[in-house]
């Protein structure tokens, strides 16, 4: 007697093989049977997977879920998708470890108020506290070398190398950080105080999680005009730490950089021929999600939120920093460079939620203002805590990226709450691939997409029995339907996903016809262990 039978699908065991028809049959959490079951085989639950795809649960590469977590643990739209594992803390930014005085100076130093997050002493903490809540999906978490750095280091001034002792200190917090289970180091490049770091200071981090078998993210230093220069330094430090790398959510910014993902992919595979393991994460999307403070060059932001602040109340300030914006700097990048105000769109506005979904020229054509001041106004109104979503990228740079063998998928998200509007990122990454891009566009083989989605960061990221549809792997399985799969979200709008038949987490249905049914099944994963 089995606990759950998905009869007469065509299996995709997430090796990259061909799809063939099987039975999966699950009994106690874990996949007891593929293969042809006789019609007399009984089970609690039986479901008919004929003319449906059986997979192995998806992995979300890159999430912010460690965001949300505490407040959302269900996190509905990471199983709506078939995500059944999910790891987070990644560009630099974790919720342990932290002390008050690193928050509130990183809370400055960002230029938005982050005190809805929970933050913990110790990373140990983190987990212990995740341990003992119900949640949604399985939950892994790398380390923030930002928020380390900004306990390490001492004084108003971060913008400076660690000194030894500083060094010695950040080594130690790491060095717990993975004893407890932490799945490596994540390196957030252009958000203070991690992009103070030289590559010295990356390299020293990264050698730490190497020592225990673990890797690095980044969120590289730029993204646009030295796009290449830093998927070169990121190749640097891998070599240098001998450590496991993973270039987060790789494109290319800005039509003037459109194509650089025909230099970047060789340098990245030239690295594995080499001896490295170097691998990516994407999101198939055009557009990319921050806060609106990232307009504000950073010199201008180098004092804090509320100096900041201060300028934007100051007409010669604002002067000042439309002067700055305006100019082409291949040393920072730019979000209003590559999108500029008609490519920016207000996804999230705490005190004006009427303008939320208009572009900030729209903005400005509402408020009857230029639209620097509309921009500046709305970020004084909000306590730069607004956000926005940025279109800036080429599908042909998405396609490419995507088509690349050691591409991952990520939403870069968090959990977000029914009918929330989002980033269709966040909601629909897997089927958005599975729907458009195999079945629609067919730019990828889908036994190659499901092996991008499973194995292959199940294998980056060292997870056990999880990646395969296997006899003795974990019951993380997705039921879908290839000719209806897909994201109808978009921008505007936040919709359940389409296709996707069942989720089951550890042989637990989680999705029953594309919508969550509260099943809270996930577990958390320490690395290592």
């Amino acid at each position: 007697m089995y606990d759950r039978i998905i009869r007469g699908g065509q299996v995709i065991d997430g090796t990259g093989n061909p799809p063939f028809r099987a039975d999966v049959a699950v009994k106690d959490g874990k996949i007891a049977f593929v293969g042809l079951l006789p019609p007399e085989a009984q089970a609690e639950e039986v479901l008919d997977a004929q003319g449906h795809y059986v997979t192995p649960g998806f992995i979300d590469a890159h999430s912010h879920a460690d965001v949300t977590v505490f407040g959302n643990p269900e996190s509905h739209n990471k199983a709506g998708q078939g995500i059944t594992t999910d790891i987070s803390g990644h560009c630099g930014t974790s919720n342990a470890p932290k002390d008050p005085a690193s928050l509130r100076h990183e809370e400055e130093k960002l230029g938005r108020p982050v005190g809805s997050m929970n933050y913990f002493s110790s990373y140990g903490k983190t987990i212990a506290q995740l341990e003992s809540m119900k949640l949604g999906v399985n939950m892994a978490q790398y380390v923030g070398h930002g928020s380390i750095r900004a306990i390490v280091c001492q004084g108003e001034n971060q913008n400076r190398p660690l000194t030894k002792k500083e060094l010695d200190h950040m080594e130690g917090l790491l060095k717990e950080a993975m004893e407890e289970g932490a799945m490596g180091v994540s390196f957030g490049l252009i958000y203070p105080p991690g992009s103070y770091a030289d590559l010295d200071e990356l390299v020293a981090a990264a050698k730490v999680a190497a020592r225990y078998d673990r890797s690095f993210s980044v969120h590289m230093r730029s993204e646009s005009l030295r796009l290449v220069e830093s998927v070169e330094d990121m190749i640097e430090v891998a070599r240098r730490a001998d450590c496991r790398a993973l270039l987060s959510h790789h494109k290319a910014k800005g039509r003037v950089n459109w194509d650089k993902t025909t230099l970047t992919l060789p340098l990245i595979e030239r690295a594995n021929r080499e001896g490295l393991e170097v691998e990516l994460d994407q999101y198939p999307y055009t557009a990319s999600a921050t806060y609106l403070g990232v307009y504000i060059p950073q010199k201008f932001q180098a004092r804090g939120r509320a100096h900041t602040l201060e300028l934007l109340r100051d007409k010669k300030a604002r002067q000042e920093i439309r002067k700055a914006m305006e100019q082409v700097n291949p040393l920072e990048e730019s979000n209003f460079q590559n999108a500029g105000f008609a490519g920016t769109l207000i996804s999230r506005s705490p005190n004006h939620p009427e303008v939320e979904g208009l572009t900030v020229a729209e903005l400005a054509e509402k408020w009857g203002k230029d639209p620097f001041d509309a921009a500046f106004d709305l970020l004084l109104e909000d306590n730069f805590d607004t956000d926005g979503i940025y279109f800036m990228m080429s599908e042909k740079d998405v396609i490419r990226v995507l088509q690349y063998r050691r591409t991952m998928v990520g939403t870069d998200g968090g959990g977000v709450m029914p009918g929330q509007i989002t980033h269709p990122r966040i909601v629909g990454s897997f089927p958005q691939i599975l729907g458009r891009y195999v079945r629609d566009l067919g730019v990828l083989e889908v036994e190659e997409a499901i092996r991008r989605m499973t194995s292959l960061p199940a294998q980056f990221f060292r997870l056990k029995n999880k990646g395969l549809l296997r006899e003795g792997f974990d019951a993380d399985l997705v039921v879908f339907d290839p000719l209806t799969i897909g994201c109808p979200s978009d921008y505007h709008t936040t919709v359940p996903n389409q296709g996707i038949k069942a989720v089951y987490i550890a042989g637990k249905k989680v999705v029953e016809d594309n919508i969550y049914n509260g099943t809270c099944a996930g577990q958390v994963i320490r690395a290592g262990r």
